[in-house]
């Protein structure tokens, strides 16, 4: 599924022409965005997958399962990779398979760990929806389904730490149980979900100062809870085209032309996919330590950092000498 659809997507962006002339159009304007703001902007997706990684680490620690953070973090960067290249939330799925490995009641607790931390999650995205609602542009709608969930959750923490519940069922709602009783754990987990929605907010800002638009924070506050609204079923790699599409529209409401709004779209998919892709690679490399040779590894991170920095020497340092 990944190879075919990475197959098409590899083909639409060595002819934008199949697209239109409008994503022609847009693609060619991504030469005036400054690179240094893009690297920027990776970064800040890379803490946004790191603090994720720290909150599942905290529920599931929550649950009684204590992992350090060299484990929660491969095998959830892991995930974010297979997420970067293949469709419909594969790499979620593969994230709480790796997490279940070495987790007390397995794969079940880990979902039930996942399924706080989203709920934790959903609540600071609420809140950006509320801004965007405010000002016009996003729907009212998504306020009252995210109320409905969390107001759903609480019912299922009080019933999992006060009704007695079949072993299997008990190890899924442990991470809801445990963090209902101990709120020094949800605020650690709700902690690292805040932090990774700024983190994300700060990238989208990177990219939208990077195309030269106007109050770039003040964009990125709509424009990531469009994305989140769009990425609740992705279609296509990394969500691609569908947060290209959510990005243009919620920017073209504040104003921006279409051509630089698409642009942005196509800038934020591509930088949230590459740095998708460098973290699972890291991941899958720190992951195969006990298996893989040292000199390959060594060798393997040594030629990553060179592209890296061959990467970054051309398009920020070459350029500005």
């Amino acid at each position: 599924m990944a190879a075919i659809s990475l197959a098409v997507l590899a083909a639409l962006c060595a002819s934008p022409s199949l697209l239109g002339d409008r994503v022609s159009e847009a693609i060619s304007g991504l030469g005036a965005a400054d690179p240094s703001l893009l690297w920027l902007a990776g970064i800040a997706f890379t803490a946004t997958s790191l603090c994720g990684a720290l909150a599942w680490r905290a529920a599931i620690r929550a649950s009684g399962s204590p992992l350090s953070f060299f484990d929660a973090s491969s095998r959830y960067a892991v995930g974010c990779g297979v997420n970067a290249i293949a469709p419909a939330h594969v790499g979620s799925a593969l994230r709480v398979a790796l997490f279940g490995r070495i987790t007390k009641g397995g794969c079940w607790t880990v979902s039930g760990a996942a399924a706080a931390v989203g709920v934790t999650r959903i609540v600071w995205i609420g809140a950006l929806i509320a801004v965007g609602s405010a000002g016009g542009v996003l729907p009212l709608w998504p306020l009252f389904a995210i109320f409905g969930i969390v107001a759903a959750a609480a019912i299922v923490a009080i019933t999992a730490r006060y009704v007695s519940l079949p072993r299997r069922l008990d190890n899924l709602l442990a991470a809801f149980a445990a963090l209902a009783e101990s709120p020094r754990d949800l605020a650690i987990v709700a902690g690292w979900a805040f932090v990774g929605a700024a983190a994300k907010v700060a990238a989208a800002a990177a990219i939208v100062g990077a195309m030269g638009i106007d109050h770039p924070v003040r964009a990125a506050l709509v424009l990531v809870p469009a994305v989140e609204l769009a990425a609740v079923l992705p279609i296509t790699p990394g969500n691609v085209g569908l947060a290209s599409a959510a990005v243009a529209l919620a920017l073209n409401s504040q104003g921006v032309d279409s051509k630089t709004a698409l642009s942005t779209g196509i800038a934020f998919s591509a930088v949230e996919l590459l740095t998708g892709m460098a973290i699972g690679a890291a991941g899958a490399l720190a992951l195969a330590g006990p298996t893989a040779r040292p000199y390959l590894r060594v060798a393997t991170a040594a030629a990553a950092a060179a592209v890296v920095a061959v990467a970054f020497g051309a398009t920020v340092l070459l350029p500005a000498v």
